[in-house]
């Protein structure tokens, strides 16, 4: 399925493809063969990124690049690209909005956690499973995850949540048992009062 998008003010066409069409690969052979894959998938076909698709936009893409390869250490790696929107709630007003997602990562791929621990300084460790291979979905998924901003604010200067709840007018709730106080505060000002005797 091929699907126009506007990119930069400018309409290019972008290939969609099936998230459940994603290969698994052997990473050895993918970065043997320097293998490469770029195109776009629903971002609410990728089961841990769904949640996130925007309300208002539900046929959201996530666009991708992504090339394996070895380096003079032989190490597996792989460059990744991601691009998407995702719904997050306000830190401040605690309200729905709509955040852009743009994530480049170059990955090292490992097959234990001993491993994982002495990957390169600019790499992020990706675990390969027991027949060496590894979820392009999932690897999609892990990407967006990880640019996804800690805290999520919205441009303008929206009103803090518990500002709008302070708003909130109080219900003031009548009793019928008689205030002790009230009582205390008429004899007070009787006693001020010149004229009593």
């Amino acid at each position: 399925m091929i699907l126009k998008t506007a990119v930069d003010n400018s309409v290019v066409a972008v290939s969609v493809q099936s998230a459940a069409g994603l290969p698994r690969l052997g990473v050895r052979g993918a970065c043997d063969t320097e293998r490469e894959f770029s195109g776009a998938v629903r971002a609410a076909d990728l089961r841990r990124v769904s949640p996130m698709v925007p309300r208002t936009a539900p046929e959201t893409l996530l666009n991708f690049e992504i090339r394996f390869y070895r380096n003079a250490g032989r190490d597996l790696l792989a460059d990744i690209d991601v691009r998407t929107d995702v719904e997050l709630d306000c830190s401040r007003c605690l309200q729905p909005m709509t955040v852009a997602i743009v994530g480049t990562s170059t990955l090292q791929f490992v097959y234990n956690d001993e491993q994982a621990q002495h990957v390169m300084d600019d790499c992020e460790p990706v675990l390969i499973d027991e027949e060496g291979m590894v979820s392009l979905a999932s690897l999609l998924e892990d990407e967006v995850l990880m640019s996804m901003p800690t805290v999520a604010m919205h441009d303008h200067q929206c009103r803090p949540a518990w500002q709008e709840a302070s708003d909130a007018p109080e219900q003031v709730v009548e009793s019928d048992r008689p205030n002790p106080f009230a009582a205390l505060a008429q004899q007070w000002h009787q006693s001020d009062d010149p004229t009593d005797p």
